[in-house]
């Protein structure tokens, strides 16, 4: 059964917030790593209409959606735990990309483009205490906000909890830690804004 699509305020596609199914790890390395990736392409293919390459890694997922006209390249992995990733429509995944989430949503709007080697994150691992291994303290999970008609520059790394503004350029090499404002221009480590958009 196919979820029902809604459209979100920054027009990308969510599924519906239908209860998660309780999959254990078993079933999510079935859908990321057992499931040829041509059958993934052709059931992304009639499903939403966007190409995703053979070579690029998607979890079949009913969490992971995508908006008619959307490319993800070869070698871009796409995967979440529980919550969801939604990309609208007519955006670019380049190659070498990495979009995860943990528990939380990571929406992207429509038009987006991403240049290569771009990281994408909803969750980080907890390191606080130095008394227990890093392994064992868990992660924290935040929702990713993307945008419509966002240009991120290669190599860019936007953290968890991150809310990008509709029309922002990333800066190639940028590490976004906080909002972006939208037609703003950031770059630089943390990511700054240096200009606007006219």
């Amino acid at each position: 059964m196919f979820p029902v699509i809604h459209s979100m305020p920054n027009n990308a596609v969510l599924p519906s917030k239908q209860p998660v199914s309780g999959l254990g790890p078993i079933a999510r390395v079935a859908q990321r790593y057992l499931v040829p990736r041509l059958v993934k392409s052709v059931y992304f293919y009639l499903r939403y209409r966007c190409l995703v390459s053979p070579l690029a890694s998607v979890q079949l997922s009913d969490r992971i959606s995508f908006g008619r006209g959307t490319v993800v390249k070869p070698y871009a992995v796409i995967i979440n735990h529980t919550g969801r990733i939604a990309i609208g429509a007519h955006c670019a995944i380049s190659s070498f990309n990495h979009i995860s989430t943990g528990d939380e949503d990571l929406v992207i709007g429509d038009h987006v483009r991403i240049a290569p080697n771009v990281t994408i994150l909803g969750a980080d691992r907890n390191v606080k205490q130095r008394d227990t291994l890093i392994v064992d303290q868990g992660r924290s999970h935040k929702s990713t906000d993307i945008g419509r008609d966002v240009l991120i520059g290669a190599g860019a790394v936007i953290l968890p909890g991150c809310s990008i503004g509709a029309g922002a350029v990333i800066g190639a090499g940028s590490v976004v830690t906080r909002d972006v404002p939208p037609y703003s221009i950031v770059a630089g480590v943390p990511a700054r804004v240096i200009g606007q958009r006219e």
